[in-house]
């Protein structure tokens, strides 16, 4: 991520700018308002971190002023300690109200600090999840940990860099140009056969670990993005789909994402649903929903109800609300029976209600009917 920090104070531009650093972020600094507006609006940023206190334009009018002309940059407010003239509360509340995203006081806990920004990041990406994936692949920025198949990948600053950018816009495609002004400072002026140098050693890496020669694409003229994912799928089993009377003919597995808190009934799932020949997704962490969720485009969704933080009925209610996936089927697999439980699952959208514990037969023969069911009503 390519941030801006506008601030005057030189111990805490060194100390965020190394911690910045260390997070693998890259970093403008200028030390006044109106340096903060040139570079603002000549650069494209990822994140401004601005002074309330600033030479020549302070913090709340450069806020307002990227606000006024349309940019939308997420912006986060460093306060100064309260005053006699002024309280922080007061210095928050003109902040918020200039346009600014979040505010924090100083002396702040540099820890926070980095959570709150992480937190702006996916509030502008539209991502209310940490993780960052793409089939099997895995970035998660607050370890700056990446995986691929549960396989860990050591990369370089600029390589990582490399890689978040790609995963955060997976469906554009970035030219070298693009590439060179997010991730590299304004001070610095690489040439495009850096970027290819990067992109090949990158490439090396993923394939390593067992990632297709492709996983990155080139597209000669335009630039680099990541493959569509087609049958790839994370934690996935597969097996040959058999003939079934009760479902017409297809050329691809039926695939089914399984999200349960469980993970000793979850690891029996597949194995329950194999001789169906499902492409099987499971996941234990309902945190990661949405990612895995886009990563597989499942065929059937089938949920626990009671999980940690997030519960099946709180996943159901927002995939209902979303009219991309307003007409998956989703089939509740849940350990509670009582009749108040399953009357509130058809109550957020769910399409079928199974009590644990189940033979594979009887789940399987679920899933087969409710998709015929879809299918004898288009």
């Amino acid at each position: 991520m390519k941030i801006l920090l506008v601030d005057d104070d030189e111990a805490l531009i060194q100390i965020l700018t190394k911690t910045l650093i260390t997070h693998r972020h890259v970093v403008d600094v200028v030390k006044d308002g109106e340096m903060g507006w040139i570079y603002g609006s000549t650069f494209e940023y990822d994140l401004i971190l601005l002074d309330m206190v600033l030479p020549k334009l302070n913090g709340i009018g450069l806020c307002r002023r990227f606000r006024a002309n349309g940019y939308v940059t997420p912006i986060l407010l460093l306060i100064a300690p309260s005053s006699e003239d002024q309280s922080s509360k007061t210095m928050q509340v003109q902040g918020l109200d200039a346009g600014a995203d979040d505010c924090v006081i100083k002396s702040f806990d540099l820890a926070e600090l980095m959570a709150r920004i992480r937190a702006l990041q996916r509030r502008s990406h539209g991502n209310p999840f940490p993780l960052l994936a793409w089939g099997a692949l895995f970035l998660d920025p607050r370890t700056c940990e990446v995986t691929y198949n549960s396989q860990p990948i050591a990369l370089t600053t600029k390589e990582y860099e490399f890689l978040e950018l790609l995963l955060r816009d997976s469906q554009y495609i970035f030219s070298s140009e693009e590439l060179i002004d997010r991730l590299w400072s304004s001070e610095a002026f690489p040439s495009e056969a850096t970027v290819r140098s990067h992109l090949r050693r990158i490439r090396k890496k993923l394939a390593a670990v067992g990632a297709p020669p492709d996983f990155i694409t080139t597209l000669h003229g335009r630039g680099y993005y990541l493959k569509a994912i087609e049958a790839e799928a994370t934690t996935e089993v597969s097996f040959a789909y058999p003939k079934s009377d009760s479902l017409e003919k297809r050329d691809l597995p039926i695939k089914v994402m399984i999200v349960d808190s469980d993970r000793a009934w979850l690891s029996a799932l597949p194995t329950l649903l194999k001789p169906w020949g499902f492409k099987v997704t499971t996941l234990a962490d309902p945190q990661q929903f949405w990612i895995i969720l886009q990563a597989v485009v499942p065929d059937v969704l089938i949920l626990e109800v009671d999980m940690p933080k997030i519960n099946g009925f709180e996943l159901c209610q927002m995939l209902r609300g979303d009219r991309r996936w307003q007409r998956l089927p989703v089939l509740f697999l849940s350990v509670l029976s009582d009749d108040a439980t399953q009357q509130q699952a058809f109550t957020v959208g769910a399409d079928d209600y199974l009590c644990k514990p189940m033979m594979g037969v009887a789940l399987a023969n679920r899933i087969l009917s409710r998709l015929q069911r879809m299918r004898d009503c288009r």
